[in-house]
């Protein structure tokens, strides 16, 4: 009978100081070539549905044909690790992919302290947060926390004396002098299996978010400026949106400048960036090279020839810090994730960008469950729903409804994308446009209190006939947008086409990915539903099938004490679409005793006031951090001495 309400208000407040929660406050660190390995194993081993781990030198066996030790990492031969983060259950092979690249040169050592924690937090966080459950199940985040596995156990820049990010397919004059790297090999093989839609490769020696062109047949002479590159409106938007993520510093500049890597940084033969954006569209074997290395036991040349518009990737170089390893007290801590300011440490800001990079991999429409309150004349019901676009900037979006005879079961898959020509094109014909709307997207909210609230949809649903409520709609119309661009063609990225084109289909190279798009995508908002008219104000609703999996309402993806609104129920099943009907509990609550003493009451405040007593404790604790924090801010604090000593003019 002690333990009620007020006792277990205190076991809330004392949880997050005290245990692992999830949201629990941790110091961000680095990790050693071992210790990230081990990390890793012990993620897996947590959280077995949701990741899973390779090494390129088992799965990729034509990088190393001769089975050699090809380096040595801490005592033991070198494995260069893949990770994948992604929902077991819901994958398919055309879920949208994205990829992370830790650290190609070893010395540079902030990103495989990002993507660790990238990985942790999407791990820890999906059975607590919504938007962080709908970034896992519904897109695939792969990552290479240390891309050069050698450089990173030596803290080398190279490996074996090779720059990885000189490696790559493009702009060589000597086809020997490629592909060299078991680093670049694995990216390359990694690369010929998935279609990743977006990337960012981190590095460090300087402070910029960067984006194509990077190479010398891109650029304006003699102003050594770059070209714009076909996606360049695709490319500076979700660039702002990365750049918004990481946030300012204390003088009010945004953390990252945002740029082309030609003009920021500087151009490169073979870099990973030109590659990974052109390497399926741009000419071959210039500058797209037909690579003949001989190290390791060769490499064949057929791995660098490419299926048409297979590697078509938006692609950001995000330099982090002016050191190649920033100082451990500008790391930061893990709740800044959620408080952006000026005083972040590196980690949080580079997560964030992650982050809204993953939501970017897929736009969607999320649709919140629906309503039906009121009768709208003329043998028709007035439908209410609420949505909101997610991986998106721009979105127009229109309720329509459609027989369920064209669409059995109201099934349209990820966003219709999967539907056969003849049926897609069937509903387009037969839908009754019900309301529209356009604007922004949402997005991710984590770390933004100021979301702007729902649109709502709504019309009349005719009553007597069997038929599927659908969202149609059109996201990013405005990537189409030119100026110059170089070479002179469309937009060429997936990212863009996949919004753009009227249907957009592609194959990887090898292996079973594609993507199956559509400009127009279709959102189910529910089951199949007949509508009966039995009076004025009264209707009857046909549930014949559950919610598809792809389009559970943010409402529904936790569980709740409400059967209403648990996982269990389809959102048709809790709006019901029945104004007459009344819910009943299922599950009521105890009726509460009569005679409780006056001895559990001071129980109870008791309990209160040590909870209270603790909370104050751990808010002076993340206090005393982010005074801590507001010092590591090294760009904002730096010295003559501590310029001088910057290696920041190395090469990338």
């Amino acid at each position: 009978m002690w333990l009620q309400a007020p006792w277990l208000s205190a076991l809330a407040l004392l949880l997050p100081c005290s245990f692992g929660t999830p949201n629990q406050d941790r110091i961000f660190k680095y990790r050693s070539y071992r210790e990230t390995h081990s990390f890793f194993e012990q993620l897996q081993e947590k959280y077995p549905n949701l990741v899973e781990l390779w090494y390129a030198q088992d799965i990729f066996p034509e990088i190393l044909p001769r089975k050699i030790t090809w380096g040595t990492c801490e005592g033991e031969p070198c494995k260069t690790l893949i990770v994948r983060i992604a929902n077991k259950r819901l994958l398919t092979n055309s879920t949208p992919e994205v990829f992370f690249s830790g650290a190609l040169h070893g010395d540079e050592r902030l990103g495989p302290a990002t993507v660790t924690e990238l990985a942790s937090f999407l791990c820890e966080e999906y059975g607590v947060d919504t938007q962080v459950r709908r970034l896992v199940d519904f897109r695939a985040t792969w990552i290479m926390p240390m891309t050069n596995a050698f450089g990173y156990a030596a803290h080398r820049r190279e490996e074996n004396s090779m720059d990885p990010n000189r490696d790559f397919p493009y702009l060589h004059t000597r086809p020997e002098r490629c592909m060299q790297t078991q680093t670049a090999r694995a990216v390359n093989e990694l690369f010929r299996r998935h279609l990743f839609q977006f990337m960012i490769t981190f590095h460090g020696g300087m402070r910029a978010l960067t984006y194509e062109w990077g190479s010398r047949n891109h650029m304006t002479m003699p102003q050594r400026r770059s070209t714009e590159p076909p996606d360049e409106t695709a490319f500076r938007e979700v660039g702002q949106a990365i750049q918004a993520a990481a946030g300012k510093t204390l003088h009010r500049r945004w953390f990252y400048p945002l740029g082309r890597i030609n003009d920021l940084v500087y151009p490169v033969e073979g870099g990973m960036e030109d590659w990974s954006y052109a390497a399926g569209w741009e000419k071959s074997p210039t500058p797209i090279t037909v690579c003949k290395p001989n190290t390791y036991g060769g490499y064949a040349e057929e791995r660098t020839k490419y299926r048409r518009d297979s590697i078509s990737t938006l692609v950001y170089l995000a330099e982090m810090d002016n050191y190649k390893t920033a100082p451990d007290n500008s790391l930061g801590h893990r709740l800044e994730i959620w408080s952006p300011s000026a005083t972040n440490g590196h980690i949080a800001r580079n997560l964030r960008m992650c982050l809204k990079t993953i939501e970017m991999t897929r736009p969607e429409v999320v649709v919140l469950p629906p309503s039906m309150p009121s009768s709208a004349g003329d043998g028709a019901t007035s439908l209410s729903v609420q949505i909101y676009g997610f991986g998106c900037h721009q979105m127009t979006a229109r309720l329509v409804a459609v027989p369920s005879s064209v669409v059995p079961g109201c099934l349209v898959g990820e966003d219709g994308g999967d539907l056969e020509q003849e049926q897609f094109q069937q509903i387009l014909q037969k839908s009754v446009k019900m309301d529209a709307t356009e604007g922004h997207c949402r997005g991710l909210s984590l770390w933004n209190a100021s979301t702007p609230p729902p649109r709502v949809l709504q019309g009349a649903v005719p009553t007597g006939e069997e038929v599927c409520v659908l969202i149609a709609a059109e996201f990013d119309q405005q990537w189409a947008r030119q100026t110059r661009p170089d070479p002179l063609v469309t937009p060429r990225s997936h990212a863009a086409r996949g919004r753009l084109e009227e249907r957009y289909q592609v194959k990887a190279n090898d292996g079973p990915m594609m993507i199956k798009a559509r400009r127009t995508k279709l959102f189910a908002v529910g089951g199949p539903i007949r509508l009966e008219a039995t009076s004025a104000t009264t209707m009857t609703a046909k549930d014949t099938v559950d919610q598809p999996a792809l389009a559970i309402s943010e409402e529904t993806t936790m569980a709740t004490s409400d059967p209403h609104t648990s996982l269990g129920s389809s959102i048709w099943q809790q709006a019901r679409l029945v104004p007459t009907t009344t819910f009943v509990n299922l599950h009521p609550r105890p009726e509460e005793p009569e005679d409780v003493t006056y001895a559990q009451d001071f129980f109870s405040i008791a309990a209160i006031s040590f909870a209270l007593s603790i909370a104050v404790g751990c808010a002076m604790l993340l206090r005393n951090r982010q005074e801590v924090a507001i010092k590591a801010n090294v760009k904002d604090a730096q010295t003559r001495s501590e310029l001088a000593e910057m290696v920041g003019k190395d090469p990338i």
